[in-house]
């Protein structure tokens, strides 16, 4: 295969304290970078892994442990390494996320450079009820793709689902990453206010 049709890219997510970039923080952040033929979307090798968990300023709330799983103790003096996520990020050619608005709004706020980036919406580059699916909820498409999660809302799990998630086929036979990677979000005119997170 020709150098120049294989690329990186990484696909993320995060789990907060919150909907506010402003007034939230993240506590777990997961990485995948992988490399993936730029012709087709077939992913080849996962290049690097990454997850870890942040401390945030103010103690979780209770519902937020009830959804995410996270504890104050498991975060407890926890700090995301903020060397290696940026080395992985900016290593790849376009960063995926589903629902890409919120993920990117509190990782500007954390890394104004990753503004420069490429970043693509796993949730709304795919037409998805185009497709069949009653919604864009990565829950929904999990389902509907009999891909089981062994953790919704921990962000490593989320991240492996998306990927396996985006290796599988439209009714066109072509792998969903194509479609997500052939369609960039808009780059920011400044950091974003508060999204509405995926479920």
């Amino acid at each position: 295969m020709p150098e120049k049709n294989i690329q990186l890219a990484a696909i993320l997510d995060i789990e907060t304290t919150g909907l506010s970039p402003q007034d939230c923080d993240i506590i777990e952040a997961a990485i995948i970078l992988f490399s993936y033929d730029a012709m087709t979307g077939e992913v080849l090798e996962i290049v690097e892994e990454h997850s870890g968990f942040n401390m945030p300023s103010s103690p979780i709330n209770p519902y937020i442990t009830r959804l995410t799983g996270i504890t104050n103790k498991m975060v407890q003096n926890q700090k995301l390494d903020d060397v290696k996520i940026m080395d992985l990020l900016q290593q790849a050619h376009g960063i995926i996320a589903h629902n890409a608005s919120f993920d990117r709004s509190f990782l500007l706020k954390r890394y104004p450079e990753l503004a420069e980036k490429r970043w693509h919406c796993s949730m709304r580059s795919v037409k998805w009820k185009d497709y069949g699916f009653m919604n864009k909820k990565l829950d929904t498409l999990l389902e509907g793709h009999g891909i089981i999660r062994e953790n919704a809302h921990r962000a490593m799990d989320d991240v492996k689902a998306t990927l396996q998630l985006l290796q599988s086929e439209n009714p066109y036979g072509n792998y969903y990453l194509l479609e997500v990677m052939k369609k960039a979000m808009s780059k920011p005119k400044g950091i974003l206010s508060s999204s509405v997170k995926k479920v």
